[in-house]
């Protein structure tokens, strides 16, 4: 894909003091209901896309047991997951640039939804595989493109928060509930839909739900202030605003008094019709892009490998597919657990000092997991602290990825950066599976644990955002140097 832009040589004070002006109204204005309604529909998507995330790990013992497959292939499933999604969130990125962050939302929810159809039908591997990269291209762009837009609306004392939020439903609560519901789809409700070698077809069919949303999305979902005003679209720009204020989410197709916050005789020349993906390792950003992307691969290597893996592992352990599912709901309260924490703390400490807690918290459970985790008790208490920091550093990292970039291109920037990092996923899961086929519970955790240590180093090379604007982060320097 090209992205070409042309950038303005000359100073833009009126864009300044526009970009000013709306930080201000933000952060003055404050986190109203307006923004708690547009957090819920948002958050309420990537609840069920982190649903559809584990749902290769919670079929993946009834695939082996119908198909006759191995942990490698489990774990090639997820990594066609995961390696669409580094599609989705790149062409998603741009094309919310480009487009607006609302409608490139809806368009993903509708995608992976077919998707989980088409899953649910598959009738070989082959065929599994190619439909759970579509899955893939939704989750991916919806992931990126959410963080993009909670990070807009929100005014800087709660964009860490809010931003967190989105984990705390859908890496905390998505990754706690999900175990459960494979529990009601492979226990309480296998009687009732038909044959047992065919249950876990609808596990997948299930997660069609999420299509209505869209409905709501086109209807009531805003427009990031931050976007219309880099798009020239004051007009559109002071309404959102209004609708902040005032509280109150209304259809788009409703006129209502408009106050004007925002003053400005147009376009202020931040966001081009294209972008250059070589302009997310320019030289202003190479060092960030570099070392969050890096950051985000050993954590996402770790977390999803475990994720697709633990099922299988407790299954190989002796517990049958529903005590393993169970346990790993179990283990999955530390994730919720730790996703509040981060949302929680995430307004008072530095972004690379919780990261380095976490990462090390993490990797020093995963080692002990491996090593000591021979009974009941100890799997569940060192799984559910495994869980607990992967999830404390994952949300950190999320809140940390779109305050990066300017808002001409903090979509495509997001989605490219957490693309690279997502190829961890692509890259170890299968590996993990065939580690874990070939050297067994303590090799896989070794590597693990080693990751995260990766993950701590590379963050050090991040810069501390925490506490200022997006605007005083990006947008001042990016007019002022023209």
């Amino acid at each position: 894909m090209t992205f070409t832009s042309s950038q303005p040589e000359q100073a833009d004070p009126e864009g300044l003091r526009a970009s000013r002006k709306l930080a201000a109204t933000i952060d003055t204005m404050g986190f109203t209901r307006s923004h708690r309604l547009i957090l819920l529909l948002i958050v309420f998507g990537v609840f069920f896309d982190v649903i559809e995330q584990n749902a290769v790990g919670l079929v993946g013992p009834a695939l082996q047991e119908s198909w006759g497959i191995g942990a490698g292939q489990i774990g090639l499933l997820n990594s066609a997951t995961f390696f669409a999604m580094t599609i989705g969130g790149i062409v998603s990125g741009a094309l919310a640039d480009r487009f607006g962050r609302r409608n490139v939302l809806a368009i993903n929810l509708l995608v992976y939804a077919c998707g989980a159809l088409l899953c649910a039908l598959a009738p070989n591997f082959g065929l599994l595989l190619i439909f759970r990269t579509i899955v893939g291209l939704g989750l991916g762009g919806e992931l990126s493109t959410a963080i993009t837009m909670l990070a807009e609306f929100s005014p800087t004392r709660f964009r860490a928060a809010a931003v967190s939020t989105l984990n705390v439903a859908g890496g905390g609560i998505g990754n706690f509930l999900a175990p459960l519901y494979g529990m009601l789809i492979f226990g309480s409700l296998a009687p009732l839909l038909g044959s047992s070698e065919n249950t876990w077809r609808w596990l997948f069919g299930f997660l069609v739900l999420p299509v209505v949303l869209i409905v709501v999305f086109r209807r009531y979902l805003p427009e990031t202030p931050r976007y219309l005003l880099a798009k020239g679209r004051i007009d559109e720009c002071n309404r959102t605003l209004t609708i902040l204020e005032n509280g109150r989410l209304v259809p788009r197709t409703r006129t209502i008094p408009v106050k004007r916050f925002i003053e400005t005789s147009g376009a202020i020349g931040l966001t081009p019709e294209k972008v250059r993906i070589s302009e997310i390792f320019s030289a202003r950003l190479r060092r960030r892009s570099i070392a969050v992307s890096t950051t985000y691969f050993m954590l996402t290597a770790g977390q999803i490998s475990i994720l697709t893996l633990m099922p299988t592992i407790l299954v190989s352990q002796g517990f049958s597919i529903v005590a393993g599912v169970g346990y790993t709901a179990v283990m999955q309260a530390g994730s919720l657990l730790g996703a509040l924490f981060a949302a929680v703390i995430g307004s008072r400490f530095k972004r690379r000092s919780v990261i380095a807690v976490s990462t090390i918290g993490a990797a020093c459970s995963a080692i002990a997991f491996g090593l000591f985790a021979t009974t009941t008790p100890t799997v569940l208490g060192l799984g559910a602290l495994f869980q607990f920091f992967i999830l404390m550093l994952n949300t950190t990292v999320w809140a940390w990825l779109p305050e990066l970039f300017p808002t001409r291109i903090r979509g495509f920037g997001t989605g490219v950066v957490k693309s690279i990092g997502g190829l961890g996923a692509v890259i170890m899961t299968p590996i993990a599976g065939f580690i874990f086929d070939a050297w067994g519970l303590s090799a896989i955790f070794a590597t693990v644990g080693s990751l995260y240590l990766l993950a701590l180093l590379a963050s050090r090379f991040g810069p501390e955002t925490a506490g200022l604007s997006l605007e005083e982060l990006n947008e001042e320097a990016e007019i002022g140097r023209r």
